[in-house]
C-alpha cells in the first residue's frame, strides 16, 4: 500500500469513479500551485504544508454550486472538500470563537458546521481534528493529513465505502473504525 497523497487521491478518486460519483467528478477544481496557496494562506498568518500543498495541488476542493444535494458532493461519506477559497470564509467565521484555535485550517466540511481541520500550529505538526460544532473538544483522528488521506483510501480499497439503494455515499462504520485504528495506532481516538 502506497503511504504519500499522490497515491491517495489517486485510489480516491478512481474509487469515486468506479462507484458512479458523477456529480462530485464534475465538481471538483482544478488544482492551484503551491506558491499559490501560500500567497492566500499568508494574510491569515498561517503556514502552508508540503501535505496541503500536495492535497491543493491535486484539486481545490469542489465548486458548491450546481449540486442537487450536499451528498453529491461528498468526497467520503459526510464531507466533501472545501476549496482553499471556501476554507478561508469558513476560517474567519470561526476566528475568536472559544471552540477554534487560530492555527486550524479547515480542509473537509459536512455542510453542518463541522469540519475536518489540519492543525497548523507548530506543535501539532499538521495533525488532523475533528471540529464537532456542537462539541467543546475536538480530538485528533490523524497525526497527518498524509494518514488520513491514506486511510480513507483503504476505505475505499476494502469496500468500506459504498453507495446505497437511495444514491447516497455510506460506510460500514464499525469496520472503518477497526481499519482505522490498524493504520493508525498511535492515536488514541481510534484506540482507546
Amino acid at each position: 500500500m502506497g503511504t504519500d497523497i499522490p497515491w491517495s487521491t489517486h485510489v480516491i478518486e478512481s474509487a469515486l469513479q468506479s462507484l458512479g460519483r458523477r456529480a462530485l467528478l464534475e465538481v471538483l477544481r482544478e488544482g492551484i500551485q503551491p506558491s499559490r496557496m501560500r500567497s492566500l494562506l499568508a494574510p491569515y498568518k498561517l503556514p502552508s504544508s508540503g501535505a496541503l500543498e500536495a492535497l491543493y495541488s491535486w484539486h481545490d476542493g469542489t465548486r458548491t454550486t450546481g449540486c442537487t444535494t450536499v451528498d453529491d458532493l461528498h468526497m467520503f461519506p459526510g464531507f466533501y472538500m472545501l476549496s482553499l477559497e471556501d476554507a478561508l470564509a469558513d476560517y474567519q467565521a470561526f476566528f475568536g470563537d472559544s471552540r477554534w484555535d487560530s492555527g486550524w485550517l479547515p480542509v473537509f466540511a459536512n455542510g453542518g458546521g463541522d469540519f475536518y481541520v489540519v492543525d497548523l500550529n507548530a506543535s501539532q505538526q499538521g495533525a488532523v481534528r475533528h471540529f464537532r460544532i456542537e462539541e467543546s473538544v475536538h480530538p485528533v483522528e490523524f497525526l497527518t493529513l498524509s494518514d488520513m488521506l491514506r486511510t480513507i483510501a483503504a476505505g475505499f480499497e476494502r469496500g468500506l465505502f459504498f453507495v446505497d439503494a437511495g444514491g447516497y455515499l455510506e460506510m460500514d462504520d464499525i469496520e472503518f473504525a477497526a481499519l482505522a485504528a490498524d493504520l493508525n495506532p498511535a492515536v488514541g481516538w481510534w484506540t482507546e
